[in-house]
């Protein structure tokens, strides 16, 4: 049987799935539940029929059913928010409500778009009804191309490819279209928003490759394809030496850039959007922009918008995470003489717990929790929590941050905590990560290896960002007053108190990770230069 809803054609004798002509590459339990429900349209069809009919009546979870659902959807250009095809019937199942042709003879095989002819070609630019864009950001990685027409440079950008798809496949935050999709436009002469449209997706990565002698360099551009602009753009220079050990370090660093870019990109976005209008995903970004500026007003607001997020998906995991991290951030930033912190403990945790729960492979969902176990139980707890995170996801720098503090509060050796800063920093040139922090863990380390001086002098650089704020002026007047320049100390000290009128040692100390002996060096230097005990204050 053929059913043709609009651009689309579903071939069941044959398994196939046809976009404006076009093979798609789709999951054997997609083309079932597409066939199922063309086969009984326009009625509701409940979860247990689904079960009985598609899995056989085996067991799977709500969570397994929603996602295969959305999978389905997308496979014929709808998703959760038009519900133009599949129209989901609150508390009793779905309904296939898309009107569609139904043939019983043969139809033409279909001319691949990698071996497309002219008049082809331009069928494909014709076409008109495309793939709504998802929520989440979408993203389609284009073939790299190896410019210098080498063997083993041109196997290299096959790899790439495939290795940046995988790994971006792996990041629940990203709706990536599959590589077969991705390859047949590849070799098609079409525009980014040409591409972007029949893809049905905002985000493309276009790559080269181009090797002289021993060196390579890989050059990157992430355009947003809607508006046909590029984000991004830049090269990666690299010895080529192990083809492998290459492969994996181009594709790391071409990850987290993008990454980055393309947070930044949605977050801009959501900011040009009514705050009426706003999706989950708009307000997980939202709330992303004010994570980590560290004041109670920004966390207030960045946890009003995660708890938005959830409202309108309360299966969002990455939305729980990021509320966890600001319950934690509560704990930390609140200096007033009563603190709910038992509240706040409670709520991080089950917040970072509902994370691993919706998705259990959410990275996320261990950081927050790892996290939250850190600043309010024991560090060695933490510790385990941590190092799952960084098995999901190497190089995350949240996962990095706290396995640095970690590390730095655990021993007395500080070597192996500056080695994932050092880490922290070869992978996020381009992020939107708070260098600031990153600088102050540096100072604590080396305040607790009684390196004063030193610690004194990057201190000076931190002052410096603009982003400082009553903390920083805080760790330079302790550094100061250990290094002896007590006249740098103190005025370090007048300006914390001008920023923070109620700061008092006891409200600076818990901010730090290190251990007990150098906490005490600490706070007996803040106090030695002017900032008040706690019982002095009240």
């Amino acid at each position: 049987m053929i059913y043709s809803i609009g651009t689309y054609t579903i071939n069941t004798e044959k398994q196939e799935l046809l976009y404006a002509d076009t093979p798609q590459k789709v999951e054997p339990l997609t083309f079932k539940i597409l066939t199922y429900m063309l086969e009984n349209p326009n009625r509701v069809i409940t979860r247990d029929e689904l079960l009985q009919n598609v899995w056989s009546s085996r067991y799977i979870s709500d969570a397994t059913l929603t996602t295969s659902i959305s999978v389905a959807r997308h496979a014929v250009g709808d998703n959760a928010k038009k519900q133009k095809c599949i129209q989901t019937v609150s508390g009793s199942g779905y309904r296939f409500i898309a009107a569609f042709d139904q043939h019983d003879k043969n139809i033409l095989e279909l001319s691949k778009a990698y071996n497309a002819d002219k008049s082809n070609i331009q069928h494909l630019k014709k076409t008109s009804n495309f793939p709504l864009l998802p929520d989440k950001p979408s993203i389609a990685i284009m073939d790299f191309i190896d410019v210098s027409k080498n063997q083993e440079a041109s196997l290299l950008a096959y790899g790439l490819t495939s290795e940046i798809n995988a790994s971006f496949a792996k990041m629940p935050h990203f709706l990536v279209i599959a590589r077969a999709s991705a390859s047949q436009l590849s070799n098609i002469n079409l525009s980014s928003k040409e591409v972007g449209e029949r893809l049905g997706v905002r985000y493309l990565v276009y790559g080269k490759l181009e090797q002289v002698a021993s060196r390579i360099r890989a050059t990157l551009s992430v355009v947003e394809a809607i508006q046909n602009t590029e984000i991004f753009s830049d090269h990666f220079d690299y010895s080529f030496d192990d083809i492998f050990q290459l492969q994996d370090d181009i594709t790391k660093a071409i990850v987290m850039a993008t990454d980055s870019a393309i947070t930044q990109a949605e977050i801009e976005r959501a900011f040009n959007n009514p705050t009426e209008d706003l999706n989950a995903w708009g307000n997980y970004h939202r709330g992303i922009w004010y994570l980590d500026r560290p004041t109670q007003s920004d966390n207030a607001k960045s946890e009003v918008y995660f708890e938005q997020a959830i409202k309108q998906d309360c299966r969002f995991a990455r939305a729980h995470a990021w509320l966890s991290y600001t319950y934690t951030n509560r704990r930390l930033l609140d200096h007033s003489k009563i603190r709910k912190t038992d509240y706040d403990m409670v709520k991080s945790i089950n917040h970072a717990e509902h994370c691993i729960d919706f998705n259990p492979n959410e990275m996320l969902g261990y950081m927050c929790l790892g996290r939250a176990t850190l600043h309010f139980h024991s560090v060695k707890n933490a510790e385990p929590l941590i190092d799952y995170a960084l098995k999901l996801s190497p190089n995350n720098p949240y996962n990095l941050r706290v396995k640095a503090q970690i590390t730095a509060r655990l021993g007395d050796d500080y070597k192996l905590a500056n080695q994932y800063l050092d880490l922290y920093d070869r992978i996020t040139p381009y992020s939107h990560f708070d260098k600031l922090l990153i600088i102050m863990i540096r100072i604590v380390i080396l305040i607790n290896q009684k390196r004063y001086s030193a610690a004194a002098a990057q201190i000076d650089q931190a002052v410096a960002f603009n982003n400082k704020y009553f903390l920083v002026f805080a760790l330079a007047t302790a550094t100061h007053q250990l290094a002896g320049n007590q006249n740098e100390a103190q005025q370090y000290a007048i300006e914390t108190l001008r920023l923070l009128p109620s700061c008092t040692t006891d409200s600076c100390q818990r901010l730090f990770s290190c251990k007990e002996a150098p906490r005490e060096r600490f706070i007996q230097a803040l106090h030695a230069a002017g900032i008040p005990k706690a019982n002095q204050a009240l």
